[in-house]
């Protein structure tokens, strides 16, 4: 084989000579360095550029990707024998440039777009020295100061990033600056940014001088950000400073920092470390969070502002909340359950990581990860912090120096904390740097593993793992003495003295049945022969002493939670169900006692006030991760296509539960629970479509048609599709058998994993005797001719949900003329009038029936339809197909006074709650409540308002 010194010329390019370099694609990188000679480069130029190029990918970490990124900077620059003479001349420059192509793709593609930046790595001007808050403060206002326009402020902001974040990066990966230096620099960065976006912002908004100020949270409050990260950031206001200029202040500098433009952005913000979180203003002033922090704040949040650091606005706003801040971390007593929640927080982490698979190659959150240390350092502050003023801030490394001073942790155990700590945290750069990416996780592929530890300086992976290995098990085992010192404590209280009391102590169990009626259970002897299985066990096993002192430590917290449902008796019931359905009692009870102040509440409340969806969690117990992730149950539910009828199934199951919850959790209203219902219905039909198509290779084109609460896009839980197909007139046959495969599938096939969809074509022409799919054109020769006024009036709810996109928008637009293309006549509103008394004469069976009822669902529908009829032709806007959105456009156009409005759309509201949660109690349809006074006499006023709407619209036609 050929040594590198023989490579010298165009002609010694070959990937045989060059396969000694430790390439993994020695073909493509002999191209490459192929492609970067010739168009106007003389042959010198390039050997000389050959001779201190190719010696130095013998040592690359990564050479093909040095390679690559080097024939594109080449492609990109103005003059490539100017460029190979720079690299010639000084080789340096040239294993720099080779060092940040392989180590960082994000470098590589600022170095690419912007060849000018080589400069960050040829002047030892910008390359060695680093540079203080100070002078990057007076570079970027001359920036900002020479544009003109509030735009122009914020890019140059923008811009600002690039070269300075390859200079600190640069630095760094050149070993010009170690971690300490890499993420106070990176924090300093950050800092002057954010001090610069409030400065243009408040400008902007002519608030230059208000009483306004931002703190940093995390990373960035301690000092210690990564390249990444993004910033925690929250706005406090001054009291005299009115709420929504604040408000507009903080929401124009997060924009400024994390709006992305053709500038890029310059930082991601988050904001959910602020006061109740993204549900909370996005400014609070210093009184409000004060009366916030004393009342509601959790533990975690106590521990989150012990890196609050003051960066930019009014330093009065800043003292005072600083001062606040500190007042409420550092106290002169810690109670236990305060340092228990923190503890059960910390496990919450490792359990999540453990069901990611990651816990041994998660850097930082990992076994003996950067979490380790840091929950370390911040329980030893939090708890003695205050009394020694000197342990307090955010920087974990100077943390560890005073709580050494203080005597708290020996020189050793500091040391190896703060090795295994920088250890670490170089660790995290690398996998960051690569792509700009919040990466935490180490490579698990062996060729992967091997360039990064060669990016950290090792031979191979198998080195650096090894030192890896040997930083997180000294980290972890220093972690469990200190963090937790000993076995946490239960804390008991009377009702656990009770639980644990002998079956046959009469005092504790009339005690136990005492407080089970005070916590509203109608059978406190069923109550109490359930909450004894926890302790005393079951025929399959006893239960250690461990778990019944965490089992009693739990139960008041368990009865309180099922108390509040309204329900205890099913509530508890439902809890002890899913017990038994998880391998171990013991581990589920340790979760809910150590999870979110919110799991076990709703839990208790599902259990409660859903039979039918507690099935569905006790047949699938996986969706139980899902109930407990707070940030997916803050979302509505997402979907993709399903493969198989087995997927869909699940998709399905976890949409209804998902939808379901958060309806019963009061997460979402009832107009986002009937959007969700449908949005998952509509997907369930589109994937079901797509199945069938598959498999009878059907390829014309075919599109569904929404109608009735489906077309309207607010479907109950039990609600039927009501549809109608169309289809090309020359494949009519086949689109039958597709439409009818989509039913079966939907219906049938869905069945056998307990999900079904009912769809009802009976809405179509001629109804269950007509035939199944039409063409638009016998569709529109139907509705002109022979259809009944009825027929008419439904293409009001008619809506394209699944299928050929442009086939469903000329159907909806056919329909829009059959119902509005002209005006209705006095004979066909009449009509409309006669169906419905009708209807009402036939159908309705109970007065209290919520969709027949006097003043129920239907008159509601038929209030909105009539007045769409009479006004839409010369109206466009109230043509919609919901019922809501159609009050409310009639409201607006002042065909229903306001009283109407609110009367009619709050009773369907009213209504179609209280029908989706009796279908959530058995999962049957019923529409058929128990008398209700309030919802009585909220039908009554919607039956005057229909009576006197729907009389009118007829008499006037």
């Amino acid at each position: 084989m050929a040594s590198m010194s023989e490579i010298t010329a165009y002609a010694d390019l070959t990937p045989a000579k060059l396969a000694g370099l430790g390439l993994d694609d020695p073909v493509h990188v002999c191209r490459v360095l192929q492609g970067m000679a010739g168009q106007g480069v003389p042959d010198a130029a390039f050997e000389a550029l050959l001779r201190v190029v190719v010696p130095l990918l013998a040592g690359s970490a990564d050479p093909d990707r040095a390679v690559a990124n080097l024939g594109r900077w080449a492609e990109s620059v103005g003059s490539r024998t100017a460029a190979y003479g720079v690299l010639t001349a000084y080789p340096a420059a040239a294993a720099m440039l080779l060092t940040l192509f392989a180590a960082s793709q994000f470098f590589a593609e600022l170095l690419i777009a912007n060849p000018e930046y080589l400069e960050v790595l040829t002047n030892p001007a910008i390359r060695d020295r680093g540079r203080d808050a100070g002078a990057l403060w007076a570079d970027l206002s001359r920036r900002v100061g020479i544009a003109k326009t509030p735009n122009a402020r914020r890019d140059a902001l923008r811009r600002f990033k690039p070269p300075e974040v390859l200079r600190i990066g640069a630095r760094d990966l050149l070993g010009f600056a170690n971690v300490p230096e890499t993420i106070r620099a990176i924090s300093d960065f950050a800092d002057v940014c954010v001090r610069m976006a409030l400065q243009v912002s408040a400008e902007e908004r002519n608030l230059t001088d208000a009483p306004f100020a931002v703190f940093a949270l995390g990373k960035l409050g301690g000092q210690e950000l990564n390249y990444a990260s993004d910033i925690d950031l929250v706005f406090v206001h001054g009291d005299d400073m009115p709420a929504a200029d604040a408000v507009k202040l903080g929401e124009t500098v997060r924009d400024a920092l994390a709006r992305p433009t053709d500038a890029g952005f310059v930082f991601r913000v988050d904001l959910r470390l602020r006061p109740e979180g993204r549900f909370g203003p996005v400014s609070r002033s210093v009184s409000s969070c004060r009366a916030y922090y004393e009342s509601w704040a959790e533990p975690w949040e106590r521990q989150a502002l012990l890196k609050t650091r003051f960066v930019a606005g009014d330093p009065a706003v800043g003292a005072a909340f600083s001062e606040m801040a500190e007042a409420f971390v550092y106290r002169a007593r810690v109670e236990e359950s305060f340092v228990e929640s923190i503890r059960a927080n910390k496990r919450r982490l490792e359990q999540k990581i453990a069901r990611a698979g990651d816990a041994d190659i998660n850097v930082k959150e990992g076994i003996g990860g950067i979490r380790d240390v840091e929950f370390t350092v911040q329980l030893m502050q939090l708890v003695a912090g205050g009394a020694n003023p000197a342990l307090r801030g955010g920087s974990t490394l100077h943390a560890l120096g005073a709580l050494t001073a203080a005597g708290l942790l020996t020189s050793s155990e500091s040391a190896a904390l703060a090795e295994s700590y920088l250890f670490l945290r170089n660790a995290e750069h690398r996998l960051q740097l690569r792509d700009e990416l919040p990466v935490r996780v180490l490579p698990r592929g062996p060729d992967e593993l091997r360039r990064f530890g060669r990016r950290l300086g090792y031979p191979d992976g198998s080195a650096f793992l090894a030192d890896y290995k040997h930083h997180t098990a000294r980290t972890h085992a220093l972690f469990l003495r200190l963090f937790y010192g000993s076995a946490p404590a239960v804390f008991a209280s009377p009702l656990a003295d009770r639980i644990l009391a002998p079956e046959d102590d009469g005092a504790a169990s009339a005690s136990l049945r005492h407080a089970l009626a005070q916590h509203g259970f109608s059978d406190p002897d069923a109550a109490l022969r359930t909450l004894r299985r926890s302790v005393s066990g079951t025929q399959y096993g006893d239960v250690s002493p461990e778990d019944r002192a965490a089992f009693a430590a739990f139960v008041p917290a368990l009865l309180d939670a099922a108390g509040r449902t309204g329900d205890p008796d099913a509530a508890l019931h439902g809890l002890d169900l899913l017990a038994d359905a998880v391998p171990s009692r013991a581990a589920l009870f340790r979760t809910l006692a150590e999870g979110s102040r919110t799991l076990l509440p709703r839990l208790a409340v599902l259990a409660a006030n859903s039979a039918y969806l507690w099935q569905t969690l006790l047949g699938r117990l996986e969706l139980l991760d899902l109930l407990a992730d707070d940030e997916a149950m803050d979302a509505p539910p997402s979907f993709r296509p399903a493969l198989t009828v087995f997927d869909l199934a699940a998709l399905s199951r976890r949409a209804r539960l998902q939808t379901g919850a958060r309806d019963l959790w009061s997460l979402a209203d009832t107009v986002q629970t009937l959007a969700e219902t449908t949005q998952a219905a509509e997907a369930a039909l589109s994937s079901a479509l797509a199945l069938a198509r598959s498999e009878l290779g059907y390829g014309g084109h075919f599109a569904v048609i929404g109608l009735g609460k489906l077309g309207g896009g607010e479907m109950a839980y039990g609600s039927d599709l009501d549809v109608i197909y169309v289809a090309d007139a020359d494949h009519l046959r086949d689109a039958a058998r597709l439409a009818e495969r989509t039913q079966r599938l939907l219906k049938d096939d869905l069945s056998r994993f307990g999900v079904r969809y009912e769809m009802d074509a009976r809405l179509r022409p001629e109804g269950r005797k007509g035939q199944l799919v039409l063409d638009l054109d016998t569709y529109a020769a139907y509705y002109a001719h022979s259809a009944a006024t009825w027929e008419r009036q439904m293409l009001v709810k008619a809506r394209f949900v699944a299928g050929d996109a442009d086939l469903g928008r000329a159907f909806t637009a056919l329909a829009e003329t059959i119902v509005y293309g002209s005006p209705w006549t006095p004979d066909g509103l009449s009509e409309v009038q006669r169906m419905k008394r009708r209807m009402e004469t036939e159908r309705v069976h109970a007065p209290r029936d919520l969709k027949l009822g006097p003043g129920g669902l239907s008159d509601i529908e038929w209030t909105a339809q009539m007045l769409q009829l009479r006004h839409g032709p010369k109206r466009p806007r109230l043509r919609t197909s919901s019922t809501l959105d159609a009050l409310r456009r009639l409201r607006d156009d002042a065909l229903l006074t306001q009283a109407d409005w609110e009367t009619l759309s709050e009773t369907y509201l009213a209504l179609a709650r209280l029908r989706n949660h009796l279908f959530l109690r058995s999962g049957l349809a019923s529409t058929a409540p128990p008398p209700l006074p309030e919802m009585t006499a909220q039908m009554q006023a919607a039956r005057g308002v229909f009576l006197r709407v729907f009389t009118a619209a007829g008499a006037a036609g």
